[in-house]
Formats: C-alpha cells, structure tokens, sequence
C-alpha cells in the first residue's frame, strides 16, 4: 500500500519579537543621543599640507575668529564640571548646580566671568545671536588675562581627574584660528600660551594635499 505524504505548507515566521526588539533599539538611541552643542563662532581654518591627526577626544582649544575674538571649547563633561565648579568658587560667579550642567555641555564660549552667568541661562537659540567680545586677554600682565587662567586651571583640571582615573590622559594643546584672522590676534595667544609655560601646541589647517599631487 502506497505512503501518503504529509501536504507541506508555506513556512511562516513570526516577525514580532524582532520588531519589539528594533523599535527597543531605536528608542533607546533616541533617548540616550546627545545632540552637538550649537557653534559659538564659525572658523574656516587656512590649509596646509600637514597630515599630523589630532585624537578625537581631550583636546582643550583655542579658537579666533576673523574678528580676533577669542573662544575656548574643552572635550570631557566630567573637566568642565571640576573647572566651573573650582572658578565659581574662586570668583564668587554666584552659578548654580544648574549653571553648572549648561557649562558642562555648552560647547565653545567666548564672554568674560561678568558675563558668564547671564549668557549660561540664555536660551541656547539666543546665545547664537548676541555679538560677543570673545574671552578677554592681558598681554601685559599673565595674571589678569582670563584666557590664561581658563586654561590653566582646565589642564589642572583634566590632571587631577586623570590621576584620579577619571581621564584617560592630559589635555592636547590646539589652536584653532580663521583663514582671514590678523596675526597679531593670533601671536597674542600664542604669547598667552608660552606666558603660562603651555610651549607645546597644534595649529589646525585644512589639508590641500602635497605638492605634486601625491
């Protein structure tokens, strides 16, 4: 007697545990992305034929405009919180816990400590607005230029964390400036940065390539 063959159907998968598990995904991205803080100042850098990379994080820089006004962007939350808390409280600045946290993640600022509160609790869309003087800098005296002592106690800063093991290492030196920005701004904060024994600095360019085409 013959054997029957069982009637063989369509195979079906059930897809719903994996579309839970994409729209999980998706929404823990959502949830947990950092949007990248809004540009201060827009510097378009002149180039060179330098291929000398920079490490994508822990880097303290220096940025100038073309108008010469001088901004200062620090990488690491955690430094920008040892830093704000520590001028706060030399300063008598009056921030809060709040201000704090608007400093630790504003990105790139260029006001004097006067300043520094009332332009922390603007909204950020104003702040892209208003027409700052950049961070004030004493060539004639180190001790009274703010640049100077931002950078200062930032590297101070970053030291105490990394011997903490809180940073992985000290902070990379960069100078950032626009293509159109005068030399004399520019040599002010190189005399800035030798004045406080930093004799150790990048300058950042945008590569044209070697010549010859190579």
């Amino acid at each position: 007697m013959p054997k029957h063959k069982p009637k063989r159907g369509a195979p079906s998968i059930d897809m719903t545990a994996m579309c839970d598990v994409a729209f999980l995904l998706l929404t823990f991205f959502m949830l947990t992305a950092k949007s990248k803080p809004q540009e201060t100042v827009i510097v378009d850098t002149p180039t060179s034929i330098s291929e000398t990379k920079l490490p994508d994080a822990g880097t303290l820089t220096v940025l100038v405009s073309k108008e010469g006004k001088v901004f200062l962007d620090m990488a690491g939350s955690h430094t920008r919180t040892e830093l704000i808390s520590d001028v706060n409280t030399r300063y008598n600045l009056g921030l809060t816990q709040e201000d704090a946290v608007r400093f630790a993640n504003v990105g790139s600022f260029g006001v004097s400590r006067a300043q520094l509160k009332q332009w922390l609790r603007m909204d950020p869309a104003e702040r892209g607005k208003i027409q700052t003087d950049g961070i004030p800098i004493d060539t004639a005296d180190v001790n009274k230029s703010e640049l100077a002592d931002w950078i200062h106690n930032a590297r101070l800063a970053q030291f105490r964390l990394k011997q903490e093991g809180k940073v992985k290492d000290e902070y990379v030196m960069v100078v950032k400036a626009d293509a159109d920005t005068p030399y004399e701004s520019v040599q002010k904060v190189i005399n800035t940065l030798v004045d406080i024994n930093v004799n150790k600095f990048n300058l950042i360019t945008t590569s044209e390539g070697k010549p010859g085409g190579e």
